[in-house]
């Protein structure tokens, strides 16, 4: 509250001098109606982005988790493309030692997947130069496998089980497998390493939104907690609105008309010490020298003195 405000409300106030704080009684800035707008956008502002945070990392979760299913379907890919080259070399040696078909059941049928598996793998492999370099490596070692395998089936067919067993009894199909066995290894290494580190990576983010989101829905409930304050002290505020008579300009307090004086002292507290205005001086002034005239008009002839 003003002094110009009190004066422009209250007749009594032309002869008045009030003394307060104005820092005290006036309303405060925090209650103005942009600071309150201003601290409910901002608290409504940050509760969105935590809702942003939330969701992005409910994504990089989502993200990591098919990333792992990845993973594991690939290492499983892996681990059947290894299983079917030992089924391939059990059915060569079962059929070189005893001449029996149904050896060769195990061999014909993980030979006619090796070739799909390794396009499997290529298709999961597509945007990985490294895995498809030793890729190329296996099928490669897959292929020197097979020409061995088929080579010495097609010796025993003939009854040569000599020289078959002399291809095996080389070595060079036990070093075939034992570097088809490495590469595999670092296939599924390499593929390991790659899903540590990506989630490592996801996990370090994970934890930097739910930091970063605790901090702003604390920040939120901050702001949206002091703005609601500030809103309830502003609607108490209009509520507490005084009532004025329009006629004798005495206010309504606690249920009872009381002048202004009495209401500014009641409500604020306040100190009064009375004066005259010049205005109220020069309306008296005139009063006087009406009423000295219209004294002087019941005596003619008598001067009229006008007062300083």
């Amino acid at each position: 509250m003003r002094v110009t405000d009190v004066h422009a409300a209250s007749p009594f106030t032309a002869s008045a001098q009030i003394y307060f704080n104005p820092m005290k009684n006036s309303r405060p800035v925090l209650l103005s109606r942009p600071v309150v707008i201003i601290g409910l956008i901002i608290g409504v502002t940050l509760a969105a982005g935590t809702a942003i945070l939330s969701t992005v990392s409910t994504r990089e979760m989502a993200a990591a988790s098919i990333r792992v299913t990845h993973t594991q379907a690939t290492l499983l890919e892996i681990n059947q493309l290894l299983s079917s080259l030992i089924d391939t070399e059990t059915g060569q040696r079962g059929y070189i030692l005893t001449g029996l078909e149904s050896y060769l059941e195990p061999y014909t049928r993980a030979a006619d997947g090796l070739d799909k598996q390794l396009d499997g793998l290529r298709q999961r492999f597509a945007n990985s130069p490294e895995q498809l370099a030793t890729l190329d490596r296996i099928s490669q070692l897959v292929a020197d496998k097979k020409a061995e395998t088929s080579r010495t089936i097609e010796l025993r067919r003939a009854n040569a089980i000599g020289p078959a067993l002399h291809i095996v009894d080389s070595g060079a199909g036990l070093k075939n497998m034992n570097a088809l066995r490495m590469a595999v290894h670092d296939l599924e290494q390499r593929e390991l390493m790659d899903l540590s580190l990506n989630s490592a990576s996801v996990s370090r983010r994970a934890d930097f939104f739910q930091i970063i989101g605790l901090i702003m829905l604390v920040a939120a409930c901050a702001m949206g907690g002091t703005g609601g304050w500030l809103l309830m002290r502003r609607v108490h505020e209009l509520e507490t609105m005084i009532t004025v008579c329009a006629w004798t300009r005495r206010v309504k307090f606690n249920g009872q008309w009381v002048s202004f004086e009495d209401y500014l002292r009641a409500r604020f507290n306040l100190q009064f010490t009375h004066g005259i205005s010049e205005e109220a001086s020069r309306k008296l002034k005139m009063e006087a020298i009406e009423l000295v005239e219209a004294e002087a008009l019941k005596y003619k002839g008598a001067p009229v003195v006008r007062p300083a």
